[in-house]
């Protein structure tokens, strides 16, 4: 455990775009302190609860060490150096989740590993995945304004979609935009809950629901739901310029963000969360009731 400490909170490992190396640890802060990334601080206590609450049943188990767990560290090891060599942060992420297994493995074995593996999952969550705001994130967030102006076409109010810009069309007695005019962007799209949701969402299925197939389908409703939350929160928002103006509704600007534009970015996470119930209620009418897990023992 001694090295696996000092490869995550002592070694300077890479510098990113900044101009010196820090720490994984030091890495970590940076990126927890962003909202989209705040749920990783919870990862590891989760993890480390997660496990606890398995205690009993990994005191029962027999320890049959593994040269698995061998092979899984100097995996780790090769991926930690060539993110040290090349400078990139997401190697020593994989690395150090990697050793967290190595370790499981050559100290207990697999049927402890089988045991732990949801907890070491959970774990995963920790990293700041930030190559995703770029891909899957802005994908989504285009995806869901374009659904989205569809709809507030679909029902009379013309609309223009301007990449992740909504504007209300022109008519005979209004201009461009004069109606509404919402800027969809990364920080207030409310997709910044996404991967929290996912997050939640795999606890939520886990505790919820006991068979592995019924877990992956609460689970891989975390994003739908969430484009679907989202989609209600922009609808919101423009219905609440329309008929408050746009300072009620969304602030002015970067100088002041309102706070109904605040309580629709909390909502989205509670429809969220609220979609995963629904969800969790149609599976057991359909499929049969099954026994939600303690919280504190299998």
């Amino acid at each position: 455990m001694l090295p696996l400490f000092w490869l995550v909170f002592m070694l300077p490992y890479a510098a990113g775009y900044g101009d010196f190396r820090r720490t994984i640890f030091k890495m970590l802060l940076n990126s927890w302190s962003d909202p989209t990334w705040q749920h990783g601080a919870l990862a590891l206590p989760m993890a480390v609860f997660l496990g606890w609450r398995r205690r009993k049943e990994l005191e029962s188990l027999p320890e049959q060490p593994s040269v698995w767990g061998l092979v899984v560290a100097f995996v780790a090891m090769a991926m930690y150096w060539a993110g040290y060599r090349g400078n990139f942060y997401y190697f020593g992420y994989a690395s150090i989740q990697l050793f967290v297994a190595a370790i499981i493995l050559w100290l207990w074995g697999w049927r402890q590993f089988r045991t732990l593996v949801f907890a070491w999952f959970i774990l995963g969550f920790a990293w700041p995945y930030l190559f995703l705001e770029d891909t899957l994130a802005f994908k989504l967030r285009y995806l869901m304004v374009t659904v989205t102006a569809k709809v507030l076409n679909l029902f009379a109010v013309d609309t223009v979609q301007d990449g992740t810009r909504l504007i209300s069309a022109a008519t005979s007695t209004r201009l461009e935009g004069s109606w509404f005019r919402l800027n969809v962007d990364g920080p207030c799209s409310g997709l910044r809950s996404l991967f929290a949701l996912i997050m939640v969402s795999a606890l939520f299925a886990y505790f919820r629901q006991r068979t592995f197939w019924r877990q992956v389908v609460l689970f891989a409703m975390s994003i739908p739901l969430a484009i679907v939350a989202n989609m209600i929160r922009i609808l919101a928002l423009i219905g609440a310029t329309m008929l408050f103006g746009q300072e009620f509704a969304l602030g002015k600007g970067e100088e002041y963000t309102s706070n109904f534009h605040l309580i629709t970015g909390v909502a989205v996470f509670i429809l969220a969360i609220a979609g995963l119930m629904g969800v969790e209620t149609l599976l057991n009418r359909v499929l049969g009731p099954e026994k939600p897990r303690s919280y504190l023992k299998d």
